[in-house]
């Protein structure tokens, strides 16, 4: 009898990421200005990360499913006039990044059996970080609006992709300089994502892609 694999189904995981890095750049080129598009875009994206999560983890389901609602619910009340809710939104979408980066890194370290599921399960986890950093510069830039060089204090939801493509150009340390942070807590996080990126690539996938292919053979 085939064993159940009792891991989440990263392909699920992934493809949400994808979706929302592209659609991000898709909104901030083609749509500036679309706030609510933007939130509804994140949420749905997420939501269907949530599929993937292994059905006997009714926990985690229901965490995912809480933050999301508070992300949900303080985001639309952000735009109404005098409520500004934007670091709840972002600390709930943070959160939300973070237990599922915790979750991911828990099934793809050290396994048993090297799947192609946790091969993009490992995937998951840096596209995660990358992720989870940009929300935490967003977080900074709302309270210091001048964290930064090359992001205007906007709208975080206006700063989401140019966000993003700071953080993954600082965790794979190409560096292009055209965003810099500028005051010292901003330079602190930019240099341990730097420091993260390059250790994760070096020990993580390359341990799990040649297991993978010590298996195959």
């Amino acid at each position: 009898m085939k064993k159940v694999s009792v891991d989440d189904n990263f392909y699920f995981l992934f493809f949400a990421l994808l979706g929302l890095l592209f659609m991000s750049a898709v909104m901030q080129q083609l749509f500036s200005g679309g706030q609510k598009t933007v939130l509804a875009l994140i949420i749905i994206c997420l939501a269907v990360s949530i599929v993937g999560v292994n059905r006997k983890q009714a926990l985690y389901r229901t965490w995912y499913g809480f933050l999301l609602s508070i992300a949900s619910i303080s985001g639309g009340l952000s735009f109404l006039e005098g409520y500004d809710l934007s670091l709840i939104t972002l600390g709930a979408l943070l959160f939300f990044l973070l237990s599922h980066t915790y979750t991911a890194l828990k099934q793809v370290m050290l396994p048993d059996n090297v799947s192609r599921n946790q091969i993009v399960g490992s995937i998951c986890v840096y596209l995660l970080l990358g992720v989870s950093w940009a929300i935490i510069y967003l977080i900074q830039i709302e309270l210091f609006p001048d964290s930064f060089n090359g992001i205007e204090p906007k709208p975080w939801m206006d700063n989401l992709f140019d966000a993003i493509y700071f953080s993954f150009i600082t965790l794979t340390t190409v560096g292009y300089g055209d965003i810099s942070p500028i005051l010292p807590i901003p330079r602190f996080f930019v240099f341990i994502e730097s420091i993260l990126g390059g250790f994760y690539l070096a020990i993580m996938v390359a341990s799990l892609v040649s297991s993978h292919l010590s298996q195959s053979r």
